[in-house]
């Protein structure tokens, strides 16, 4: 047997004994989460972009055919895709409030830019849709009061 030989089976004893099974099972809890975040941060992504399209659709089925089934659609995908962003995109902070003092001051934090940036966009795409649905809110409105 070589002196060479005997050096590298050392060699490979010290590495088998620095990766220890804690260490494996760290960097595998690591890469799991690692890769459900990842998959959370995709479908994510993909809510929002089915839902813009969807939006997108009913806003123009909205502005053809402004009918009340049409209206409700619009609206609800619209509701739909704000709560999905609020959840997501921003952080509400209330500082203050004791019991001698019961004001607080509310501090709104955007998290996901991305999130608020694509939902502004939406927001500026479908204003004539909104204007819509705020006069049929406005008419319905006026029908409530003329019935009661």
């Amino acid at each position: 047997m070589r002196i060479e030989d005997t050096s590298s089976l050392r060699e490979l004893d010290k590495k088998t004994k620095n990766s220890s099974p804690v260490k494996s099972m760290l960097n595998s809890l690591f890469a799991n989460e690692l890769s459900s975040h990842t998959e959370e941060a995709a479908s994510y992504q993909d809510d929002i972009e089915s839902l813009r399209s969807e939006i997108e659709k009913a806003g123009t089925l909205l502005e053809s055919e402004p009918t009340l089934p049409n209206f409700t659609h619009f609206r609800d995908l619209l509701s739909r895709l704000a709560k999905k962003v609020n959840t997501e995109a921003y952080r509400l902070e209330k500082i203050g409030g004791t019991a001698q003092n019961p004001r607080y001051f509310e501090i709104i934090t955007v998290i996901n830019r991305e999130a608020d940036n694509l939902y502004n966009l939406i927001v500026k795409e479908n204003r004539s849709s909104m204007a819509i649905t705020a006069k049929v809110i406005g008419i319905k409105g006026l029908v409530v009061d003329l019935i009661t």
